[in-house]
């Protein structure tokens, strides 16, 4: 029987490993980066700038296909495992709301683009990486965890004004400006973190004077 491929990336993405891998050592930390969506596989020991291979995610998933159990982990998270036949556990590695510590996460909105294209067309990538102070963004906040399925009402597209930008981590922190119709985890004012990918629409400062 042919595997099915679980990634939603394309097998040939370029993938940051560490040689070791390929000598025997079990993958036992996995990273979804957050900047360029990138995987990073690496085994349990410290990896030195000289051990890094950039290979194919095939490649990877043909040395242990037990990574395809982390096809649904979110950018800006990792995994880690004590051994290759023990369980992974997750763990955000960002900065950016959760729904175990926050009752909410924010919607990756390019998803939204890539599944309904003739639908939402969000900002461009250019615009989405060079927001300033008083710029405003919508969000899309699921008051839902990261790996349920659907349902109706779940999320709520709310205004946020951009307080800081943190151009060295490509990262902005906001304030709510509105309150949610159906859920009371947050209100008016909340503020939060949030990345690039998450914007899906913007109006900048000066626009709103006019």
């Amino acid at each position: 029987m042919k595997t099915v491929w679980p990634f939603s990336e394309a097998a040939n993405t370029a993938t940051f490993v560490s040689k070791h891998l390929f000598s025997g050592d079990p993958i036992c930390y996995a990273y979804h980066d957050w900047h360029d969506c990138s995987w990073q596989f690496l085994p349990n020991r410290v990896t030195q700038q000289s051990d890094a291979m950039l290979v194919c995610l095939e490649e990877v998933y043909k040395l242990d296909t037990s990574i395809g159990e982390l096809a649904d982990l979110p950018p800006g998270w990792m995994a880690k495992r004590e051994g290759p036949t023990l369980p992974w556990s997750r763990a955000k590695n960002h900065p950016y709301p959760v729904f175990a510590d926050h009752g909410f996460y924010l919607d990756d909105a390019t998803e939204y683009e890539r599944l309904y294209p003739d639908i939402y067309q969000i900002p461009n990538e250019e615009d989405r990486k060079n927001l300033r102070v008083g710029d405003l963004v919508k969000l899309i906040f699921r008051f839902a965890d990261e790996w349920s399925p659907r349902k109706d009402n779940e999320c709520e597209r709310m205004w946020v004004e951009v307080l800081a930008a943190d151009e060295e981590e490509l990262n902005y922190q906001g304030k709510l400006l509105n309150t949610p119709r159906l859920h009371s985890a947050i209100g008016e004012g909340h503020e939060l973190w949030f990345h690039p990918i998450h914007v899906f629409a913007f109006e900048r400062a000066e626009d709103q004077l006019a």
